[in-house]
């Protein structure tokens, strides 16, 4: 058997144990996040959205119900002011709303996915009024009206990890959000609508990638200007502040170019979040220049190395300021585990 044959007859077998897995995870009110008895009995947002950016493809009638009631009971149980709930229990039908700051993103994100295999008009139609209350909390998010949305710690996919203020992560998600807002404005015939998200779009696209990507050569001071108000100190003063160690400077990764993971007040996070920075390359909000930066990064520092690839690099140490002594429950956070720079496998699907 040449290995043509042998790579095929193993994508076969990976794509029939995938399909195998969704099935196992149906429940009537959507996927569950895990087959297991044991394992968790809630559809997540964030979860089963990221299953139907595959799951979509599988001409399957139970699998495509299955995302159609994810999306159904997530929608049912959107708070007043646009939180689409971290989970559902399928038992209960309680929602859950901790570290729910990427799943309202998703759920915009996944409708225009989902409408792009399906073709259902009427679903889209259906889904479109939560799209715009969902997109309205996230704009109650910008607290300074910086142009980035800000989140409690621990609150989006990392949920047991010290990300907080600017995430990089859920404001690249918060840019494809708004694309796919456009989109489905634009494809129901509301154009008004559509300009006005992809405009948003464009500004957040620009902003990200001011205040976020690090040259290895910045003055780290530009990254936090913003906390700073109307005029930004001058240079003088910045000196003066520098020279009384006011301000957190660079630790690691001194001369490596990459988004920064998290921008707070007059400070920021320093490792790399390999899903924001992929997410990146893959929403465009990279340009192709950063983009084969970030993929050189990954390869000299060889985080997809074992394979697929680690959720941060380096893992954050005890003593260093993003450190938590929750990263000690359950042994879950420790460097080189779970959050803190552990494998996961969707991460290496992106």
């Amino acid at each position: 058997m040449g290995k043509k044959e042998a790579s095929d007859e193993l994508i076969d077998e990976a794509y029939g144990q995938a399909v195998r897995v969704l099935r196992d995870c149906i429940h009537k009110r959507g996927f569950k996040a895990s087959a297991n008895v044991g394992g968790y009995p809630q559809v997540w947002a964030r979860d089963s959205m990221i299953t139907l950016l595959g799951a979509s493809f599988v001409k399957d009638k139970k699998i495509q119900n299955a995302i159609r009631a994810s999306f159904d009971i997530l929608r049912k149980n959107i708070s007043p002011l646009g939180i689409i709930p971290n989970n559902v229990d399928v038992r209960t039908l309680k929602p859950n709303f901790q570290a729910s700051a990427d799943g309202g993103l998703w759920f915009v994100t996944g409708t225009a996915v989902f409408f792009e295999q399906s073709g259902d008009a009427a679903f889209l139609k259906k889904n479109y009024p939560a799209v715009k209350t969902i997109l309205r909390w996230y704009e109650y998010r910008d607290v300074d009206q910086s142009g980035l949305m800000s989140m409690q710690e621990a609150s989006d996919w990392e949920d047991l990890f010290a990300t907080r203020g600017k995430g990089f992560y859920v404001n690249v998600l918060l840019y494809r959000a708004l694309r796919a807002a456009g989109s489905i404005a634009r494809t129901l015939g509301k154009r008004g609508e559509a300009d006005a998200f992809f405009k948003k779009a464009r500004t957040a696209r620009r902003i990200i990638n001011k205040r976020f990507w690090c040259t290895g050569k910045d003055d780290m001071f530009c990254h936090i200007t913003d906390c700073f108000g109307e005029e930004p100190p001058s240079a003088k003063k910045i000196a003066f502040w520098k020279g009384k160690g006011a301000f957190h400077s660079k630790k690691i990764l001194k001369d490596e170019s990459y988004y920064l993971p998290y921008l707070t007040f007059r400070d920021f996070g320093e490792w790399f979040d390999s899903f924001g920075n992929i997410l990146a390359v893959l929403s465009g909000i990279a340009d192709k220049k950063r983009s084969e930066t970030i993929l050189r990064f990954i390869k000299k520092y060889k985080i997809a190395d074992p394979f697929p690839i680690k959720a941060i690099y380096p893992p954050v140490l005890p003593g260093e300021k993003d450190w938590r002594d929750y990263y000690k429950l359950s042994n879950l956070n420790l460097p080189g585990q779970y959050h803190n720079g552990g494998i996961w496998p969707f991460l290496g699907g992106f």
